[in-house]
């Protein structure tokens, strides 16, 4: 009986690109598909590729060029590249990589079972006929012209729409939507994921209700501006709504929030945060500067005096609330002065968490085009400078959770899961996370003895803070 191929998927990128991938393979896995981990077993290889940034062109470019490579070895017969850098450029894969069969943008993942078969029949290969125990398939790949579909960004997935997932069994992504309206000059995200647009409440309150049923502990709600959700369905933002709607899943997950534009926030939002029971307090704002220069050139709203407010206003109604940003250093335009201003700006407001980024000109940003650019020794310079600047800041926060109690999900054993985290020893006991620590970008709780169960919540008792971590002893809850 003729067997499907195999298919295995490389998800590159955000969270947002991993749920795009989750849903590719939920697809084909329906559809029949063997999924595979082993690239070098995959008949049909996928990449989801990333193009936020020039790094991350490249990062998709070389992954793109080691699975063609493992085409022409024999086994991959198809290679299939996927997401933004499609979107982007569609010439940037065809003039750097040789042997790519078929290109779907960033809204057109739904239709890769079709693209597959598409190849595949193409290639007279849609199957391969097990013969002595051999997988091998019935004729030869013939490389032709690669399938293009770059189509109108308007689709989003449902609570319908098949996920294989990706991420430990404990803690889930939902997009709440997709797309961003928002027109900041060094971003292209408009460009490769569209228009902004919601999912319907009820869709997003049934997966979460689904996933919790399934044992998942923690529901992660991500969107390129969470805060803005519901805006283009009922003519108003509805994240507070959706997340006291999500307080009413008996399981009670814990529910966290990335990504909210800074003058998007609303009082509504801080009490429901603050009141509903299971939403963690944990607050992402991507101010992305400080100085009143920058902030405009960037085509961004609000002010430094607003930003101090809106922090100050999460800090009251939530003393335990971290609060992450993202900041951009070497902007074109950015003089020492400005500079200067962000560095006592981060000082003052005492930042639990920051992601620093040097300025990258993009293709297609506004600001590529901007004179005045920041040479790159003076963006590597101010980088540092700033990081350093928040570890001390960082290790200061911490200090202020040495003798309290934390909740904690636990993760692992031994080291730490997370990549950013900085304490990676070899029989700590076990790694987790609390509410202040969001998965794979924030750092770890260690709960020094024995070793406990992934998937768990227990409590801890902290007694040691260092720049990104935490470490404490498990006490009853």
């Amino acid at each position: 009986m003729p067997v499907k191929a195999r298919c295995g998927l490389i998800s590159l990128g955000c969270a947002k690109n991993l749920v795009d991938s989750e849903v590719m393979l939920g697809l084909l896995r329906e559809r029949g598909y063997e999924i595979t981990n082993d690239a070098t077993e995959a008949d049909v290889l996928i990449v989801n590729t990333c193009a936020f940034l020039g790094a991350a062109v490249e990062e998709s470019l070389d992954a793109l060029r080691e699975v063609t490579a493992l085409k022409k070895q024999g086994r991959c017969q198809a290679v299939i590249a996927t997401g933004c850098l499609p979107s982007r450029d569609v010439n940037l894969i065809r003039h750097n990589v040789d042997g790519v069969d078929a290109l779907l943008g960033s809204a057109d993942f739904p239709q890769i079972v079709e693209t597959v078969e598409a190849i595949l029949e193409r290639s007279n290969i849609a199957t391969r006929q097990p013969a002595n125990g051999s997988s091998a398939w019935s004729s030869s790949f013939v490389d032709t012209q690669p399938l293009i579909r770059i189509e109108d960004q308007r689709y989003v997935y449902d609570e319908r729409t098949p996920r294989l997932r990706a991420t430990p069994w404990w803690y889930a992504y939902i997009k709440i939507a997709e797309g961003c309206d928002h027109r900041c000059t060094f971003c292209i995200i408009p460009q490769l994921r569209g228009r902004f647009r919601s999912r319907p409440m009820e869709s997003i309150v049934a997966e979460a209700r689904a996933l919790a049923k399934q044992g998942v502990k923690e529901i992660v709600l991500i969107a390129q501006d969470s805060t803005r959700y519901g805006v283009d369905l009922y003519g108003t933002s509805r994240l507070a709504d959706l997340l006291r709607a999500l307080g009413e899943i008996e399981e009670q997950p814990w529910v966290r929030v990335l990504y909210a534009y800074p003058t998007q926030v609303t009082p509504e939002l801080i009490d429901a945060m603050a009141t509903t029971p299971n939403v963690c307090h944990y607050i992402d704002l991507p101010l992305q500067h400080s100085h009143p220069d920058i902030l405009r050139a960037m085509w961004r709203g609000g002010t430094p005096e607003s930003y101090r407010r809106l922090i100050e206003q999460f800090r009251a109604a939530m003393p335990d609330v971290t609060v992450r940003t993202t900041l951009i250093v070497g902007f074109p335009g950015e003089q020492e002065h400005h500079f200067e201003h962000l560095l006592d700006f981060v000082q003052e407001v005492k930042f639990d968490r920051i992601g620093v980024f040097k300025y990258s000109p993009e293709d297609g940003a506004r600001s590529a085009q901007y004179p005045n650019q920041v040479p790159e020794e003076v963006k590597e310079e101010r980088y540092h400078r700033l990081q350093q600047t928040q570890q001390r800041i960082s290790l200061e926060q911490n200090r202020q959770w040495v003798g309290r109690i934390l909740p904690v999900l636990i993760e692992g054993n031994g080291t730490s899961p997370n990549p950013s985290s900085r304490r990676r020893r070899a029989g700590v006991g076990a790694i987790g996370r609390s509410h202040r620590d969001a998965p794979e970008i924030d750092g770890s709780v260690i709960v020094k003895g024995k070793q406990l169960q992934p998937g768990t919540v227990v409590h801890a008792k902290i007694t040691k803070a260092y720049e990104y971590d935490l470490e404490g002893l498990r006490v009853e809850g």
